[in-house]
């Protein structure tokens, strides 16, 4: 069995956030890009990344600190914006 978690989180947890991040940050005229189904498939593509780099990370060492200090810096930011919470209001 494989198990996907970085930083004490779910690994579908993470893939979240960062799909959260990833449609407010990429906008074109007020609307996200990544909406509907294109927004299925860009949570894959984060989720796989994520899982390489969390595979990456165990066989090298050097790696996996880097990943460590990069995942709670972004973490904490995601937490210090409010990004994590479903229940932000949208405009």
């Amino acid at each position: 069995m494989i198990e996907f978690a970085l930083w004490g989180l779910g690994g579908a947890v993470v893939t979240s956030l960062v799909l959260q991040v990833v449609k407010q940050i990429w906008v074109k005229d007020g609307e996200p890009v990544i909406k509907d189904r294109w927004a299925v498939v860009a949570a894959i593509v984060i989720g796989v990344a994520l899982s390489v780099a969390a595979y990456v990370g165990q066989l090298y060492p050097g790696v996996q600190t880097w990943l460590d200090v990069i995942g709670a810096g972004a973490l904490a930011g995601l937490v210090a914006c409010g990004l994590y919470s479903a229940t932000k209001p949208r405009p």
